[in-house]
């Protein structure tokens, strides 16, 4: 792949890359399933269209060039951030807080363009790869995203690690730790959450995180524009902080906020696991 980027035009990249995503997609039959089910949940008068789920696909195979073309041949991505006001309030407060997102846009680009704007150490929590091999070449391309923006710190939420302790430790000392709040898979505890007929199977443990530290809660989401081209959208604290909630007051606030962002890019949702049911009609 790499030695086609760097001899063919970005045009006749982007080009291909339509015909090698539906072979993919026709490959991938439990993701596909898995993406068909989640979205006919979420959009129940079109997320049964096959062409709904190649959507996702496709826009995933995009970000994954938009990344390529970033750390391999060091184009810069263009972004804007909405919401600079939170923004600005996330930056400045004195304490740790707790960045909520998803699997959208493309998180590991969205990981070092935002530390790099945002000007303190934020830490980014990640589930190791399916493989030992792709595991060591995702952690060596993340070192070098890591070079690239010291402010940026990888967490891998390994098997019979402490990571949680390590990050309330991190949360009480002041420092910022980014989550993603919308997918469970491997060892990570599910919590269900529902909201208009949709249950969704969310993490437990950045639930817990904000329950034992009681720092703020921001929603931070990433959407990819076109090529090279990304927005931040942040939100207002769904928890503002200064008092420890439970669990399920976290869960209960921060499940409408990534609800109406799903409504509104599902396309750019890149869970390949079956997490969202709707109740019977």
């Amino acid at each position: 792949m790499l030695f086609f980027m760097r001899w063919l035009p970005a045009p006749v990249i982007i080009a291909l890359t339509w015909p090698v995503t539906a072979v993919i997609w026709l490959l991938a039959v439990p993701q596909r399933e898995a993406v068909r089910a989640n979205l006919s949940a979420l959009l129940p008068e079109r997320g049964t269209s096959a062409f709904t789920s190649f959507d996702v696909f496709y826009q995933f195979a995009l970000t994954y060039l938009d990344r390529l073309w970033h750390l391999h041949f060091e184009r810069e991505v263009e972004w804007e951030i909405i919401g600079k006001d939170d923004f600005e309030a996330l930056q400045q407060e004195n304490g740790g807080a707790l960045v909520f997102t998803v699997h959208s846009g493309n998180y590991d680009l969205g990981a070092g363009l935002f530390a790099r704007k945002f000007g303190r150490t934020i830490h980014t929590v990640r589930v190791p790869e399916a493989s030992d091999s792709l595991q060591q070449l995702r952690k060596q391309e993340l070192r070098e995203e890591e070079r690239r923006h010291p402010n940026l710190h990888v967490h891998y939420n390994e098997p019979g690690g402490h990571l949680g302790m390590e990050l309330c430790r991190k949360l009480l000392a002041g420092e910022v730790v980014c989550v993603q709040g919308d997918r469970v898979m491997g060892d990570v505890a599910p919590s269900e959450a529902r909201i208009d007929g949709v249950t969704y199977r969310i993490p437990r443990g950045p639930l817990v995180l904000a329950e034992v530290t009681g720092v703020p809660c921001y929603p931070v989401f990433l959407i990819r524009k076109g090529r090279l081209s990304y927005r931040i959208e942040i939100g207002k604290p769904f928890h503002i902080g200064g008092r420890k909630p439970k669990a399920a007051e976290v869960s209960a606030a921060w499940l409408p906020v990534m609800h109406e962002f799903l409504l509104r890019h599902w396309d750019q949702w890149f869970v390949f696991e079956p997490l969202v049911t709707r109740d019977p009609a």
